[in-house]
């Protein structure tokens, strides 16, 4: 059976500090017959360090902040180098070895929700997070109001590998909010049969408030006519008696 993608997971786990209570994990994954596709990660308890260039193998710190408070070991390149080449070397030798075997799909799922509290006209983020998908390659469509965004306002993370060697990405919109606007994050992916699209409107915080009132008084009412009525059949029972 012939398969599209195939990925080559070459995983090394150090367990170290505090008597094997940490996980440091270095992990490698190529596909077939794409060349400068491949990660190398660093990761430590289950958060990437760092990871490197495919093109480049120069390492890229995960929280730049932290970057002048700690430097990557210069051999760090050549390693992800080598490891990379080995990859792309083995891959077809593993795919003869399997007889061609099928690819391994997992469907995503998908969240989308703001950075920050929503103003309307202050710049914020909206994020379109993409959990639990295999193999790690997609395609996230943002559209406002139906139409296409300016692609300068999107930004996407790498592929974060899971313990169970799924992978989670993310994909940010810069945006300004406008009252009644509505944003979509369609995903693409192997897994689907038909895009997974997932909405968010613009509404005002004073409307969101209101909104909120109104369902919380709606549950008060709720649980008053609940204990009225525990009241009027716990009365009736006692009628019923006397």
């Amino acid at each position: 059976m012939s398969i599209k993608f195939l990925h080559v997971l070459l995983v090394i786990c150090l367990a170290e500090c505090s008597q094997g209570k940490h996980l440091l994990r270095f992990l490698t994954f190529c596909r077939s017959n794409v060349t400068g596709d491949g990660q190398y990660d660093i990761e430590f308890d289950g958060d990437q360090l760092l990871y490197t260039d495919p093109f480049t193998y120069q390492p890229v710190q995960r929280l730049p902040e932290f970057a002048k408070q700690w430097t990557p070991d210069p051999g760090l390149s050549q390693d992800s180098y080598v490891s990379l080449g080995t990859c792309y070397y083995n891959m077809p030798r593993a795919i003869r070895g399997e007889n061609n075997p099928p690819e391994n799909i997992a469907r995503p799922t998908s969240l989308i929700y703001p950075e920050q509290e929503i103003e309307i006209g202050v710049f914020n983020t909206l994020i379109c997070f993409v959990d639990d998908l295999h193999p790690p390659k997609l395609d996230i469509i943002w559209t406002r109001n139906g139409q296409p965004v300016d692609p300068s306002d999107v930004s996407q993370t790498q592929y974060y590998s899971k313990e169970d060697f799924s992978f989670y990405t993310s994909s940010y919109l810069e945006f300004t909010p406008q009252e009644n606007d509505i944003y979509s994050c369609s995903v693409y992916h192997v897994g689907l049969q038909v895009p997974l699209t997932r909405f968010w409107e613009v509404k005002d915080t004073d409307q969101q408030l209101v909104e909120t009132a109104v369902c919380v008084c709606g549950v008060i009412l709720g649980l008053i006519g609940v204990v009225t009525g525990l009241w009027f059949v716990v009365k009736a029972n006692k009628s019923c008696r006397a």
